[in-house]
């Protein structure tokens, strides 16, 4: 059953390989277009089946989801990145959308990672790592870009970041169920606050 819903999945992607491939995107900003969303909600299989990844090897895909998981982690009130499938869109995405180029870098930063992360990483590394380059300040920076691992660490690592949040946010179910959502808005109220239309929550269209 899961071999086959992994096979329509896939059969799905690549029936959009040629309007995805026509976007041009870069993994640090995406375009809210029908062809993207559809992507993205293509694969809902249950995120804690294991999935194969189509771009990523099973060692960078497991990079991949532990630091994902640690820059949109679940709540006790809010599902985590790992649980609206966020990994799984990275790949398909960066399989199906992005250039060569963008492919190779993208890989060379996830194996730049895996290599200062070592053979058995502990969760305590990768949250190490994720604080010495996300929350680098500028002197930092400075200091990184003398190295060209660092400089590629942090290119990635913030990329990965922008990717995740957009992504999650744009996923159905947090689109739906936890963020504003009214697919056929009524009358525009533009001097009304959120906290009064919404109850403080974003829109998620």
């Amino acid at each position: 059953m899961l071999l086959s819903n992994l096979k329509k999945c896939i059969h799905k992607i690549m029936d959009r390989r040629k309007a995805l491939k026509g976007l041009g995107l870069s993994l640090g900003y995406i375009v809210a277009t029908p062809s993207v969303f559809s992507l993205l909600q293509s694969c809902k299989n249950d995120p804690q089946i294991s999935w194969t990844p189509q771009f990523f090897s099973s060692n960078e895909s497991f990079i991949l989801e532990k630091l994902i998981d640690l820059i949109l982690p679940k709540t006790t009130s809010l599902p985590g990145a790992l649980d609206v499938n966020i990994p799984q869109f990275i790949d398909a995405y960066t399989n199906e959308v992005s250039s060569k180029e963008e492919q190779e870098n993208f890989k060379k930063g996830i194996v730049t990672i895996s290599d200062s992360l070592g053979k058995s990483p502990n969760n305590e590394a990768f949250e190490s790592l994720l604080t010495k380059y996300l929350k680098a300040d500028q002197k930092d920076k400075e200091v990184f870009s003398k190295n060209e691992d660092d400089t590629l660490a942090l290119k990635t690592l913030t990329n990965l970041r922008t990717m995740t949040i957009w992504a999650y946010k744009t996923s159905e179910k947090v689109g739906e169920e936890i963020l504003a959502y009214d697919p056929i808005p009524g009358d525009f109220l533009g001097c009304i606050s959120l906290e009064e239309t919404t109850k403080g929550k974003a829109w998620s269209l």
